[in-house]
């Protein structure tokens, strides 16, 4: 499993502890949330149960980065359209370290916690 730093993976464990393993939608999303900590410290109070509000959310104070991380965690929960395959593409755009965060988001929305599980026992040892 691939996390942005130690800080992600806490965060992350713990919300999927009291998350319903079967909604995949809100699992990918939290997955995108907790890796930045400053938009973190913004979602966690627009998130109940399995359930995330995105109306009224006012993003001060956040980076390119937790931005991005905002925008494909509204698309895989809700369905829109912010980020698109070009965008993901551009190297200039998005980072190696954010498309890996955004792959393993996408893997969870299609096939749940274990396919990061699988993922994680695929990846080279350091």
């Amino acid at each position: 499993m691939t996390y942005r730093n130690k800080k992600h993976k806490e965060i992350f464990e713990e919300m999927i502890r009291e998350a319903d393993e079967n909604n995949l939608a809100s699992l990918s999303a939290l997955y995108l949330l907790t890796a930045d900590y400053s938009l973190w410290r913004i979602m966690r109070n627009h998130i109940s149960k399995n359930k995330i509000d995105f109306r009224d959310v006012k993003l001060n104070g956040i980076s390119e980065d937790g931005y991005t991380l905002y925008c494909v965690a509204k698309d895989l929960y809700l369905g829109t359209k912010h980020i698109t395959v070009c965008d993901l593409a551009d190297k200039e755009l998005i980072s190696q370290k954010m498309f890996g965060l955004i792959c393993n988001a996408m893997a969870i929305r299609r096939y749940g916690l274990c396919a990061i599980e699988v993922m994680g026992e695929m990846a080279p040892s350091k």
